[in-house]
């Protein structure tokens, strides 16, 4: 499996409700009991009771059901073949997983200049995706067994500010760092471009007759 793979996978997932210990397959009763028996009510919820008979899936068994292959977190940050602190997350591939203890989800990528990722991400809310900051990962991990493709170049829509005043601007991200076009700032600095050849030129005056 890609990690693009693994994002549209669990992009198919968004909304399966979330029971702990579960792994994409139906609830039966059976299973609720067991489950709440093991692990108590303050993982497997009461209102937990109310998802028998749907597909329920936790946060590591998202990725399991992904894959096929069955690990927790904590089993997932101990057979990462690379381990990266989430304050670099820029420079992940798109379907590395996000880590802290207790919880895993899936990087998707950058919208608007916002990281967002995917997980089942607790009983009040299954799985969904949102933005990064929502939640205290401390990590970004790779697998062995998902093959990352590189992130490439990616272009957005976006704005900046110059002097206070708003610009919409194509925001293009290669490599966890951020560029814009040469077009784009040369208007919103109120510039003339233009180019030479291959190469851009940008004129803050109007040129005299």
């Amino acid at each position: 499996m890609t990690g693009l793979e693994l994002v549209a996978f669990a992009r198919s997932k968004l909304g399966t409700p979330y029971v702990y210990g579960m792994k994409g397959k139906v609830m039966t009763q059976a299973n609720f009991n067991y489950l709440q028996g093991l692990y108590g009510a303050r993982l497997v919820w009461n209102s937990d009771e109310k998802k028998v008979g749907r597909v329920c899936v936790d946060c590591s068994g998202l990725i399991s059901w992904a894959t096929g292959v069955v690990l927790g977190s904590a089993q997932l940050f101990d057979k990462a073949i690379r381990k990266e602190p989430i304050g670099t997350i820029r420079d992940a591939p798109i379907g590395a997983l996000v880590w802290m203890r207790g919880h895993v989800g899936i990087y998707t990528g950058i919208r608007e200049t916002v990281p967002y990722y995917i997980a089942a991400d607790g009983s009040a809310y299954g799985v969904r995706e949102i933005p990064l900051s929502k939640n205290n990962f401390t990590h970004w991990l790779l697998m062995d067994y998902i093959v990352y493709e590189e992130a490439g170049e990616m272009v957005e829509k976006g704005k900046i500010l110059v002097d206070g005043q708003e610009f919409s601007v194509d925001l293009i991200f290669q490599d966890g760092t951020n560029y814009i076009k040469v077009r784009d700032l040369g208007q919103a600095l109120g510039c003339k471009v233009s180019s030479k050849g291959k190469i851009p030129v940008i004129e803050t005056r109007q040129p005299k007759n």
